[in-house]
């Protein structure tokens, strides 16, 4: 299984002390093959904190116990809050091996369910990935579901994107069929950055 990792900081990431920027790249490259995705995320210019989307070995809970303590960013209390969550990875697409874009930024697509409307985001799957497909290998870093721990319940999409700017990704949600039927309580959008912190 794999997961989506949400450390919420307000630092400024890029202004941490160059030995922590260091440490940090060192921790990301050891843990290489369990990285889907890793950047910071950004609300327009403030920090917001940085996203992992992992798939790591081992039994999935000490697993992530391990990762998030091991972590720099939370060895020198960078980290404020962490949101944790069971994540279907979609594509087998890794950003550690996957071929930079130029002119493209970033984003973190973070869609959180309404209560209750599995049965009905189960009806308009198809029409979902056929929107989202044609997009996977231009624009699309990693895609993904949100459940409960037992993997039952959906609770939502985490997805990392690159487009030219901010509007030609709302252009391409705006008739994406989860957002045009209304199944999402709420929809936050980050900008998001390849890889180390700068």
């Amino acid at each position: 299984m794999a997961q989506v990792i949400i450390r919420r900081s307000t630092s400024d990431l890029g202004g941490l002390p160059k030995s922590l920027r260091k440490d940090h790249a060192r921790f990301l490259a050891h843990r290489r093959d369990g990285l889907v995705t890793y950047g910071p995320i950004f609300h327009g210019p403030a920090p917001a904190g940085y996203l992992y989307q992992t798939d790591l070995p081992g039994n999935v809970p000490d697993a992530v116990a391990h990762f998030i303590a091991e972590d720099p960013l939370a060895v020198n209390g960078v980290v404020e809050a962490d949101e944790i969550s069971d994540w279907h990875c979609a594509l087998t697409l890794r950003q550690p091996t996957a071929p930079p874009r130029p002119g493209l930024q970033g984003f973190f697509f973070h869609g959180t369910a309404k209560p209750g409307i599995t049965d009905l985001r189960n009806t308009i799957v198809p029409a979902h990935r056929a929107h989202l497909q044609p997009k996977d290998a231009s624009n699309c870093l990693a895609r993904g579901y949100l459940t409960d721990a037992g993997g039952k319940v959906w609770l939502g999409s985490a997805m990392v994107y690159e487009f030219p700017n901010r509007a030609a990704l709302d252009d391409f949600f705006r008739t994406e069929p989860y957002c045009t039927n209304g199944i999402y309580e709420r929809i936050d959008i980050y900008e998001w950055q390849r890889g180390v912190i700068g």
